[in-house]
């Protein structure tokens, strides 16, 4: 059976957890506005890439994490990782994974390496676990051991500093923050009351006494609703922030630490992400109260990605358009591309650059805004 690029790619979008990115808001990209990116295409000789996490280490190298989508009999999907040499992007040598691994879902990049987190199938028991990787410049290795976590959703930090946060190890029940001890993890513990089905699916890592997390409280591990949730660790105890989307349910799925305030997107509704009548949401966090600043997005829609441009905050995730918050309202943002977007990972550099790692239904590529 032939199946086209063009169709392989549009059935990853339904496959594939990934970033399906909406139709064009009112100003969208002018051929100008497209020439301002540096654009680094990525050839996909079968397939086709879908992108969901980015990082930009301190000395401008950069590592990407995504899923590559292929036909072989079946649609299949196999983990992918890239990096940035300075130069151009390169993934065969960075998408040697360990045996099993899946599609990684979490990124941390630090000077010389990157932690990246998922699952991995295990042969054995025939289930899923968790993984926590590490990639040293040349090997990803297996650093998982000790750590009691099933369910690792995202990574931050760096050196002693990292945490991982997650869902539980079978049989146990609820959210789980993990942070390194050396070559070894502590389990961090929780405020009682998140309930059983509760998740941590993003972390933000400021320093060893500054450090937050989101997702959702559910009293229930399969089904029922869930309350989107942000806590903030000051070094030996959680505050629990208040919903930051009012009394909607949803959850909590990207957070953003910028001049001192913090950014939570995510959505509400009562699905799972990408379901109907879910809606994408952002809030804003000033120390005392949040402030609703969600963006224009289609019915099923999730923000999971954002990023700090100069003064301004770029969003993008499932069926929600890449915009920009200006400081009063949100904008299409200038897109690299006039086709629309399937996946989209967003990243901001040291050195004041803003970096995006993307695919449409014919191509995958990274491209860069150069500080404004």
């Amino acid at each position: 059976m032939a199946v086209s690029r063009r169709n392989l790619l549009r059935s990853a979008a339904a496959v594939v957890p990934a970033l399906a990115i909406g139709g064009a808001l009112p100003g969208a990209a002018t051929a100008a506005a497209q020439a301002q990116w540096q654009v680094f295409p990525v050839g996909a000789s079968g397939g086709g890439y879908a992108f969901n996490r980015l990082g930009i280490a301190p000395g401008g190298g950069a590592t990407a994490l995504g899923t590559y989508v292929y036909y072989d009999g079946v649609v299949k999907e196999d983990p992918a990782a890239f990096g940035f040499d300075g130069t151009d992007w390169e993934s065969y040598r960075h998408s040697r994974f360990p045996d099993g691994t899946r599609p990684l879902n979490g990124l941390a990049v630090e000077a010389g390496g990157a932690w990246g987190v998922g699952l991995r199938w295990n042969r054995q028991t025939m289930n899923d676990d968790g993984q926590i990787l590490y990639w040293d410049g040349s090997t990803w290795t297996d650093r998982t051991a000790g750590a009691p976590i099933g369910e690792p959703h995202e990574v931050d930090g760096t050196g002693s500093g990292v945490w991982v946060v997650g869902g539980a190890k079978h049989p146990a029940t609820g959210a789980v923050a993990l942070r390194r001890n050396g070559s070894g993890w502590t389990s961090v513990g929780l405020p009682s009351g998140l309930g059983a089905g509760a998740r941590l699916l993003t972390v933000r890592v400021v320093a060893a006494d500054d450090v937050w997390v989101g997702g959702y409280k559910a009293a229930e591990v399969f089904g029922g609703d869930r309350t989107p949730l942000v806590m903030h660790w000051n070094g030996t105890s959680w505050k629990v922030l208040p919903n930051p989307f009012g009394t909607a349910m949803g959850q909590v799925s990207s957070l953003l630490v910028r001049d001192g305030a913090l950014w939570a997107g995510g959505f509400t509704g009562r699905g799972i992400g990408g379901s109907v009548g879910d809606r994408a949401a952002v809030a804003a966090w000033n120390g005392s109260a949040w402030s609703l600043r969600s963006p224009a997005g289609q019915d099923a829609s999730e923000v999971t990605q954002l990023a700090v441009y100069g003064t301004e905050v770029w969003a993008a995730g499932r069926r929600t358009a890449l915009q920009r918050w200006t400081g009063a309202s949100w904008s299409a943002a200038p897109a690299p591309s006039s086709a629309p977007l399937t996946s989209a990972a967003l990243a901001s550099g040291p050195d004041g650059s803003l970096w995006l790692a993307a695919s449409t239904s014919d191509s995958g590529f990274f491209a860069r805004l150069q500080a404004g």
